[in-house]
């Protein structure tokens, strides 16, 4: 076998030999010869991986400039009308070539071979968000081929300023990898740290963009997101004229955003198409929602446990009531309850969505009342439960639900053991942990702490859009006013 890296042969059936000993095997690689009375000429691809239309097209242009010159000349072959096509000269190059859905030339005589640009991939088409659905704004979602994501945001972007930067990432998949940002508006140095990070990731396979998050994260180990990430075309042109960047990578149907804050997670695409009135009870609830899912059962516990006195009297004589006869600590009654809850919920993840849903409804349903009819949990514990589940469903951002999700079990267990006070230094370390994180050097929950007034007009409330007329000041923007440039009036125009 010749060297990989060597010359493709002057040679057709060396060439052909050459390219088929790279590959081999190789059963779906096509040979197509082009009958020609000078010289012998040879079309290769890979079957699936172009578009058999445009194929044909070229191969019979190709045949008509062939058989309408007596000599071949390599700048007239090598013109197809309606195709690219780009020159390659090692054998590497060619199988590059031919795995990236290009169909290669070799002329007899000619000591490289052409690219025709027809590739078609397999791809799903258009469809609805299914992780972030909305009833009112756009309806279009990502999909799993980088040239039809980028489709969709340069159709909602009509700009010279958007620019996309491309890298292959994996020595052994060799994934390309879009970066995304507005030239105008992102801070040059937040571009060249994505850039920089982008370049430090050495793996053989990239599949799925959260391979390209873990290397690129500010916090190694953190259960906190510090990368949003989303499949609404809308929500990624949103963040770029806020100065953020965007990561996508060929095959994820998700697009990366970049620098994120705590308040991003809480508000969800359906706040800004809605009237902003409607839009503030909802982020209120998100909020309390989200301290409800980490809290709630841990409250409980320390209630029962430690600081009885705080409960009315009728109160603590119902819930004592329910819990006697109960064999179990209430610190072991919540954590078998949660362990059941996130149980049944991750069995309707992983079961077909049309018996999932079911599964994890009536599951908890019966379990729970199983559970209370044989006395091993009480009554207010499996409301208790269930109201956390609920909680965390309120949550628009995955990450952050499974964040809070992971932050119950160590909450409980430290009200079991120092009540209300073990509450409240774990969430002051929780706190403070928040406060200490970074997404690309901007501080995590920005703009509430450090505060930034002219941000929190879209943190807990949603303003009206004619009152945000500046860009985000936490992301640094070039160019802070949202309002653009207006057009200067002719002096024949009147007011």
């Amino acid at each position: 076998m010749r060297d990989s890296n060597g010359m493709i042969s002057i040679k057709t059936m060396e060439a052909v030999r050459q390219i088929s000993e790279q590959l081999n095997p190789c059963p779906d690689l096509r040979v197509q010869p082009i009958t020609s009375d000078t010289r012998a000429v040879v079309v290769i691809w890979i079957d699936g991986l172009v578009d058999d239309v445009r194929l044909q097209d070229a191969i019979l242009a190709a045949s008509r400039l062939i058989s309408e010159t007596k000599r071949i000349r390599p700048h007239r072959l090598f013109a197809v009308p309606g195709v690219a096509t780009h020159a390659v000269e090692t054998v590497s190059e060619a199988t590059k070539a031919l795995l990236n859905g290009c169909a290669i030339t070799c002329v007899d005589g000619i000591n490289r071979a052409q690219a025709w640009h027809v590739a078609h991939f397999p791809a799903r088409s258009i469809d609805r968000p299914e992780n972030e659905p909305t009833l009112n704004g756009p309806q279009e979602a990502f999909v799993d081929n980088l040239s039809l994501n980028l489709s969709l945001l340069r159709k909602r972007f009509k700009t010279s300023e958007f620019k996309v930067e491309t890298r292959e990432v994996g020595t052994a998949t060799q994934t390309m990898v879009a970066i995304l940002y507005h030239k105008a508006i992102a801070k040059e140095a937040l571009v060249h740290e994505v850039r920089r990070r982008l370049e430090g990731v050495v793996v053989d396979h990239v599949v799925d963009i959260n391979q390209v998050r873990e290397f690129i994260n500010d916090p190694r180990f953190s259960i906190f997101p510090t990368t949003e990430e989303t499949e609404r075309p809308d929500r990624v042109i949103a963040g770029l004229l806020e100065g953020r960047v965007g990561l996508l990578v060929d095959g994820s149907p998700m697009c990366m955003m970049m620098p994120v804050t705590f308040s991003m997670f809480l508000s969800s695409p359906e706040d800004y198409y809605m009237n902003y009135s409607l839009a503030l009870p909802l982020r209120l609830l998100r909020h309390l929602m989200f301290w409800a899912s980490v809290l709630l059962p841990a409250l409980y516990v320390a209630l029962l446990t430690y600081n009885q006195d705080l409960l009315p009297t009728p109160l603590i004589m119902s819930v004592a009531a329910q819990h006697s006869g109960i064999p179990f600590p209430t610190v072991l009654e919540a954590l078998g309850m949660m362990i059941a809850f996130e149980s049944l919920r991750e069995a309707g993840t992983r079961l077909p969505r049309a018996v999932g849903q079911s599964v994890s409804i009536v599951g908890t349903l019966v379990i729970g009342d199983a559970a209370v009819r044989a006395g091993l949990v009480s009554p207010g514990m499996v409301i208790i439960v269930s109201a956390t589940g609920v909680a965390s469903f309120t949550l628009p951002a995955l990450g952050l639900v499974q964040a809070a999700r992971l932050l119950q079990f160590p909450f409980v267990i430290a009200a079991s053991l120092f009540g209300l006070y073990g509450v409240l230094m774990l969430g002051l370390a929780v706190v403070g942990r928040l406060a200490a994180l970074r997404s690309f050097g901007v501080p995590y929950l920005s703009p509430i702490a450090p505060n930034i007034l002219g941000d929190m007009k879209d943190v807990v409330i949603r303003a009206p859009w004619w009152m945000m007329r500046t860009q985000p000041r936490q992301f640094e923007p070039k160019r802070m006013s949202r309002l653009g440039v207006r057009p200067r009036k002719s002096r024949g125009t009147r007011n």
